[in-house]
C-alpha cells in the first residue's frame, strides 16, 4: 500500500484534507453536544453535573496514563513502527490497569475529600473505561501516521454520538450522575473494535531492551507533561469541591463544558492534523515553523469569534432554552468563553515541541504552569468563591498560553508582533462584531425578547466579522474561503461527476 505520506507535497495535500474533514466532524460533534447539552440540563440537576465534575478530578487525571506518552514517541518511530507496535501495545495495557486499579484505590479517599459519598461508584465506573479504551491506542497511532483523518473523523463522531445518546438514554431513565459515567466503558469497547477492525494493534516481533529504555525514557517526560495539564484541567474543580457546594460545581461544570466546546473540538483536531505533519518535517526547521504559524493563524481567526459569539448569545440563549433554572451558570458561561480560546494556540506550538522531541522543555513549561494556575485559582476562589474561580480561571488562560507560544515560536525567529495578531486580531475583530450585534440586539424592537436578541446577534456577527476580514486581512478572509469553499467545491464537483 503506498504511503499517503511518501512526498512533502503528499503531506500538505493530506493535511489539507484531514484539516477539512476534521473541521466538519467538529461541526458535527459541535451541534450534537450542544443539544447533548441541552437535552441534559433538562434531565439532570444542577447536583448531578457537580458530582460528575468531582469524580472526574481523580478519573481525567489517572487517565492521563493511558497512553503513557507512548503515541507521540510511537508516531514518530513511523519508518520502523511494526518493530516497536508490541511493546507498545502492551505497555499501554500494563499502564492503564495500573491506572484503573489505582482510581479505584483512591475513590473512597476522595468521597471523604469532598465529603460526597456517591463518589466511590462514578469513579469505580468510569476506571473500568481505562484499559478497554488504551487497548485502541497504537492502532489510532497507526491510523494517524498514515494520515487517515476521514476514517479517524467518522471514527470520532461515532464516539461522541454514541456516548452522548447512551448519556441522554440513562438520564432519561432517573440514573443521575451515572449517566454520565456508565457509557465511557461501552463506548471504549465499540471504538477499540472500530480501530482493530481498521489497523491491527501489532505485529508479531521481537524487540529489546534498548526499545523500552527509548519508550520509558521520553513516554515519561511527555507523561509528567500531560499529568500536569491534567492537574491544571481539573485544578478549578478540586478547588471548588473544597470551597463550594455541589449544586454550585455543577453550575460551573455546566459553563465550562459549554464553553469550552468550540476550543476544544477545533484546537484538538487541528493538532491532530498538525503534528504528524510536523513530524515529516523534522529534518526542516523552515517549513515546521511556517507550518505551525499558518495553522496558529487560521486556529485564531476560527476560534475567536466562535468563542465570543457564544459569550454574547449565553444570556439571552440560556433563558430561552431554560428559563432561570439555569441562569446562575451565564457568568461563568461569558468568562470563560472569554479566556478559554487564548489556549487553542498552545495546542498548536506544544506540538512543535513534540515533533522536534523537546520533551524535557516542555515539562518546564507544565511546571511552571501548575503552580502558577493553582495559585491563581486558589486566590480567586479565597477572594470571590466560585465566581473568583473562573475570573482566575480565563486569567490564566489569557496570559499564560500566549506566553509559552511566544516562547517556543521566537527561538525559531518569529516575531512578536506575528504572535500577538493570531490572538488580538481576529479578538478585536470578534469584540467589534459580537459588540455590534448586542447593541442591535437591545432596540426595543428586539429587547426583552429572547429569541428575537439571538437572532439578531448571531446575524449581525456572521455579517460584521467576515465584512472586518475581507477588508483588513483580505489574506485570510480568501484563505479561509479557498480552504473550506474550494474544497468542498472540489468534493461536490467529484461526486456530481460520479453519478
Amino acid at each position: 500500500m503506498t504511503s499517503k505520506i511518501s512526498a512533502p507535497s503528499g503531506v500538505g495535500k493530506a493535511a489539507t484534507s484531514g484539516f477539512l474533514w476534521l473541521v466538519v466532524q467538529s461541526l458535527a460533534s459541535r451541534g450534537i453536544g450542544f443539544f447533548s447539552q441541552l437535552i441534559l440540563a433538562r434531565l439532570l440537576l444542577p447536583e448531578d453535573f457537580g458530582a460528575i465534575g468531582l469524580a472526574l478530578t481523580v478519573t481525567s487525571i489517572a487517565n492521563s496514563l493511558i497512553g503513557f506518552g507512548i503515541d507521540e514517541v510511537l508516531l514518530q518511530r513511523q519508518k520502523t513502527m511494526t518493530l516497536w507496535e508490541p511493546l507498545a501495545f502492551w505497555m499501554c495495557v500494563g499502564v492503564s490497569l495500573i491506572g484503573m486499579v489505582g482510581m479505584i484505590a483512591v475513590a473512597p479517599f476522595a468521597a471523604h475529600w469532598y465529603h460526597s459519598p456517591s463518589l466511590v461508584g462514578l469513579i469505580i465506573a468510569i476506571a473500568i473505561s481505562t484499559p478497554l479504551r488504551a487497548l485502541g491506542t497504537v492502532s489510532a497511532v497507526k491510523i494517524r501516521a498514515e494520515m487517515d483523518f476521514r476514517f479517524l473523523a467518522g471514527c470520532n463522531t461515532f464516539e461522541i454520538v454514541t456516548l452522548q445518546l447512551l448519556t441522554i438514554i440513562l438520564a432519561a431513565l432517573g440514573v443521575g450522575a451515572y449517566a454520565f459515567a456508565i457509557p465511557y466503558s461501552v463506548v471504549a469497547i465499540l471504538r477499540t473494535a472500530w480501530l482493530w477492525k481498521r489497523a491491527a494493534p501489532f505485529t508479531r516481533g521481537r524487540y529489546r531492551k534498548i526499545q523500552a529504555r527509548y519508550l520509558l525514557g521520553n513516554s515519561t517526560l511527555i507523561l509528567l507533561s500531560r499529568t500536569c495539564v491534567e492537574f491544571i484541567n481539573q485544578g478549578d474543580y478540586i478547588v471548588l469541591g473544597l470551597i463550594a457546594s455541589k449544586m454550585m460545581v455543577g453550575y460551573y461544570f455546566f459553563a465550562f463544558r459549554f464553553a469550552a466546546q468550540p476550543v476544544r473540538m477545533l484546537a484538538g483536531n487541528v493538532s491532530n492534523v498538525v503534528f504528524p505533519a510536523l513530524v515529516q518535517f523534522r529534518n526542516e526547521p523552515a517549513r515546521q515553523t511556517d507550518a505551525v504559524i499558518r495553522a496558529c493563524r487560521l486556529l485564531g481567526y476560527l476560534v475567536m469569534p466562535f468563542c465570543f459569539l457564544q459569550a454574547g448569545l449565553a444570556k439571552p440563549g440560556l433563558h430561552l432554552l431554560f428559563g432561570e433554572r439555569w441562569m446562575p451558570a451565564v457568568p461563568y458561561v461569558i468568562i470563560l468563553s472569554i479566556g478559554l480560546p487564548f489556549d487553542a494556540l498552545s495546542w498548536i506550538t506544544g506540538s512543535l515541541l513534540s515533533a522536534r522531541r523537546e520533551f524535557r522543555r516542555s515539562c518546564r513549561y507544565q511546571f511552571i504552569a501548575l503552580p502558577l494556575f493553582y495559585i491563581m485559582v486558589g486566590i480567586g476562589g479565597y477572594w470571590d468563591g466560585v465566581m473568583g474561580v473562573a475570573l482566575a480561571v480565563a486569567a490564566y488562560y489569557f496570559t499564560w498560553p500566549p506566553i509559552t507560544s511566544y516562547l517556543i515560536l521566537i527561538g525559531s525567529g518569529t516575531s512578536f508582533l506575528t504572535v500577538a495578531e493570531f490572538y488580538f486580531l481576529p479578538m478585536f475583530f470578534a469584540c467589534i462584531a459580537i459588540g455590534l450585534g448586542m447593541g442591535f440586539a437591545q432596540i426595543s424592537l428586539f429587547h426583552g425578547n429572547d429569541f428575537a436578541e439571538c437572532m439578531v446577534i448571531g446575524l449581525v456577527t456572521c455579517i460584521i466579522y467576515p465584512a472586518l476580514l475581507a477588508v483588513f486581512r483580505p489574506d485570510m478572509f480568501k484563505e479561509i474561503v479557498n480552504r473550506f469553499g474550494g474544497k468542498l467545491r472540489k468534493r461536490r464537483q467529484a461526486a456530481n461527476a460520479g453519478v
